[in-house]
């Protein structure tokens, strides 16, 4: 599992495997929605069971810490990885944002919405947007 690689290493916050996981993009691959957002939830549990499974063989002598006097695991935060709109189109305007004049503040709010919720929801300690490649997509993700 490469997230308890990066915890071996010392990080203190794991990404989810959910960059380009989109539900738009499972349902055209022939994915129901439900098993979309399914896999967006496992995503996130992957992550979470990670944590739990490097506190489970941590030591008090590995990364703990002594806080007032009391042994305390070290925090570790999962952070749900989202992508750009552009990361979904696969077309290379993840780096450049060039999505057409079509698209507007509300088709982004849209795209996004239900993969915020899901991932939010699934347990996730924070979401790490990646990638946004213009003004309009940060915009809505400024909410």
């Amino acid at each position: 599992m490469v997230h308890l690689d990066y915890l071996d290493a010392g990080a203190n916050i794991i990404l989810t495997a959910s960059y380009q996981a989109t539900i738009q993009g499972f349902v055209a691959k022939g994915l129901s929605e439900e098993e979309a957002e399914s896999l967006l939830r496992r995503s996130v549990e992957i992550a979470c069971e990670a944590r739990e499974i490097y506190y489970d063989k941590s030591t008090t002598g590995s990364w703990d810490y002594i806080e007032c006097g009391n042994i305390s695991r070290r925090p570790v935060l999962v952070a749900a990885s989202i992508g750009s709109y552009g990361a979904y189109l696969a077309d290379g305007s993840e780096y450049s944002g060039k999505y057409g004049d079509s698209v507007s503040l509300e088709t982004l709010k849209d795209f996004h919405r239900r993969r915020l919720q899901i991932l939010l929801k699934s347990g996730a300690d924070l979401i790490a947007f990646e990638t946004i490649p213009n003004k309009l997509e940060a915009k809505m993700l400024s909410f």
